[in-house]
């Protein structure tokens, strides 16, 4: 099944009516793109993604790629689908236009990556990783690599990876073993040897040159974080004239079978085996997590956009499918003879699970939106204030987008398969693909576990907490807001008794550390990022119902339909927008009321004292 759809009427709330993202052209660094002009972007991507992109993804499931003499093969129609992917400029989006992007807002931008992404993954990560690889040699590169790599990048001619994990050093990457040898008399230039393993679009045949952004530890260097350097290692050596020129003795030695993205060519690759493979140093020598950190940072938001991408059209599949399988009576009917045989999406059960699917859903999207609207406003920020509000939030809502948003998209999946039944565990529908195929995203790019380990040890501990409170600060607007007693209070009272618990287990989690009790805090981070993810989706999702409320008053004062039931279910069926905005505050009201009070369960385990875990031994 290739059918492919995204609910563009929530991206487009989510972007114009909650974010108002149109207004960010007041600021000089977003003066060109109005709201039609960002509309008209929304318009031409999900059209393409549907045309050129989604029809790819089943096929390339079942072929997957193929190592032939040394070099990646994708599925048949791969590389023409990428042509014109990038001659329609989606690989320059939202980098900067002073490196010769477009400079899109990032809100927007992920906008157009949950749709790419929802229509092809595995298609996703070579122009994906090209963006974050030249968007690093644009920041931290010479101005001779950037004269050799960036049009290049941009271009797609040429494609980008990242090169950390080591069959030994996988996220402890101060323990990797690739090595640096300056050559003598050519300053900035090195000798490189080493392997690395899972390297995402590591090879291929959609661009005739690879760019690796590689660590290793130049010979006589420290061990540890100190000792680490970053360099450009093409697999190809730039000639004279810029072009791919030799080959620079960077094999491709297997192709790793994973359970989904069967199309990525994530790639073990081997360096310098005849001593003849050269990398160009990037950054300070010693610097090369500090540089590759904000590729990394990125990544991190981009693979939280995986989870909320392939969620979201988990739950499209699924609610078309419930609305057309035909199974049983209504459960009221059940004792009755000839009772009218009824379509699944009648039967409360899978009615849970359908707004299960759609809170979690919506609720990813809002939270990474926001997200990079957090980066946008960032970007013109005039002064510390705004700098430091927008940029703690950010600092804040990395983690989370990427820990939080690729379980629950999963979770999304794993729903759809449910309501499809045996045909969810099939191929036909494609709702088994996208299970296997979002799992990857809570492992890659730092593991879950290490994202909990950052919310807590960096990002809340660091400062007293500044970035914690610079977060709730936000949130507090809205608790203690004009809203507070209006349509929603019991809504808002719960998210309110939600940021009491996520203050109290912080401020518990900061008193074990002071007194040497790292292990306890470590062994509940995770949990701790989840509470905080739900409160901050339960809270995003609100001020959007709060927003739909508005706009749905308004469409049934101008529709003349009063306060009656039999009028008000009419609207419901023959109004499309009334529809979705009455769907908008449901599915707020039932994340607060049916996923928010998982808030309380973690709290009370985190709370307990218990060490079980780690004193038993296993």
């Amino acid at each position: 099944m290739s059918d492919f759809n995204v609910d563009m009427r929530d991206v487009r709330f989510n972007l114009f009516d909650f974010l108002e993202v149109g207004s960010l052209a007041k600021a000089k660094h977003f003066e060109d793109f109005d709201a039609e002009v960002l509309g008209d972007i929304l318009n031409m991507a999900y059209e393409q993604a549907k045309e050129i992109i989604a029809p790819l993804s089943a096929q390339g499931d079942r072929v997957g790629v193929k190592l032939v003499d040394g070099r990646v093969k994708t599925p048949d129609g791969w590389p023409a689908a990428y042509k014109k992917y990038m001659e329609a400029g989606w690989n320059g989006l939202v980098v900067p236009q002073e490196h010769g992007g477009q400079g899109v807002p990032t809100a927007v931008g992920a906008a157009v990556q949950e749709m790419m992404v929802a229509a092809n993954v595995s298609f996703c990560f070579t122009p994906g990783l090209t963006t974050g690889a030249l968007g690093l040699v644009a920041e931290f590169g010479t101005k001779e690599q950037k004269a050799i790599y960036l049009d290049k990048m941009l271009s797609g001619e040429w494609s980008g990876t990242m090169c950390l994990t080591e069959p030994n050093a996988g996220s402890a990457v101060p323990d990797l073993r690739s090595m640096a040898y300056p050559i003598a008399d050519r300053d900035g230039f090195y000798k490189i040897k080493g392997q690395k393993i899972f390297i995402s679009s590591g090879d291929h045949d959609l661009t005739d040159n690879v760019v690796h952004l590689f660590l290793a530890r130049v010979e006589g260097d420290p061990p540890g974080h100190a000792g680490i350097s970053l360099f450009i290692v093409p697999r190809c050596r730039p000639d004279a004239r810029g072009e791919a020129g030799e080959f620079n003795d960077v094999h491709t030695v297997a192709l790793e079978e994973k359970m989904g993205i069967h199309a990525s060519p994530t790639c073990a690759l081997s360096f310098g085996d005849n001593d003849d493979c050269v990398g160009w140093l990037i950054g300070g020598r010693g610097e090369g997590l500090k540089c590759m950190f904000k590729m990394m940072n990125e990544a991190r938001i981009a693979v939280g956009m995986q989870g909320v991408g392939l969620g979201n059209l988990a739950f499209q599949r699924a609610v078309r499918y419930a609305k057309e399988r035909v199974q049983g009576t209504r459960i009221q009917d059940m004792r009755k003879e000839n009772a009218e045989r009824v379509a699944i999406i009648e039967h409360p059960d899978v009615r849970r699970n359908l707004m299960m699917m759609k809170a979690l859903g919506e609720g990813g999207r809002a939270l990474s939106y926001y997200a990079a609207y957090c980066q946008d406003k960032l970007a013109i920020a005039e002064d510390d204030a705004e700098r430091k509000r927008w940029g703690h939030q950010l600092e804040i809502l990395t983690p989370i987008v990427k820990a939080w948003c690729s379980d629950e998209g999963f979770k999304g999946t794993e729903l759809g398969v449910q309501v499809l039944g045996g045909y969810g565990y099939c191929r036909e529908y494609g709702l088994e693909q996208l299970l296997r195929d979002s799992k990857i995203a809570s492992i890659y790019e730092g593991t879950n576990g290490i994202q909990a380990l950052d919310l807590i040890g960096r990002k809340i501990a660091r400062g007293g907490g500044v970035m914690l409170m610079s977060m709730l600060n936000e949130v507090n607007k809205t608790l203690n807001g004009p809203d507070k007693d209006g349509a929603f209070k019991d809504e808002i009272a719960a998210v309110a008794k939600a940021r009491d618990a996520l203050v109290s287990t912080a401020m518990d989690f900061g008193q074990r550390m002071m007194k040497g009790d790292v292990g306890y805090a470590a062994l509940h981070a995770t949990p701790f990022l989840q509470m905080f993810g739900d409160t901050l989706v339960a809270w995003l999702l609100l001020r959007q119902a709060m927003v739909a409320k508005r706009l749905y008053d308004t469409r049934l004062q101008q529709a003349q339909v009063e306060d009656d039931d039999a009028q008000l279910g009419r609207v419901l069926h023959e109004d499309d927008e009334a529809r979705y905005l009455h769907g908008k505050m449901a599915t707020a009201q039932f994340f607060v009321h049916q996923v928010l009070p998982r808030v309380f369960a973690r709290k009370a385990s985190m709370s307990s004292g218990d060490r079980s875990a780690l004193d038993v031994v296993l």
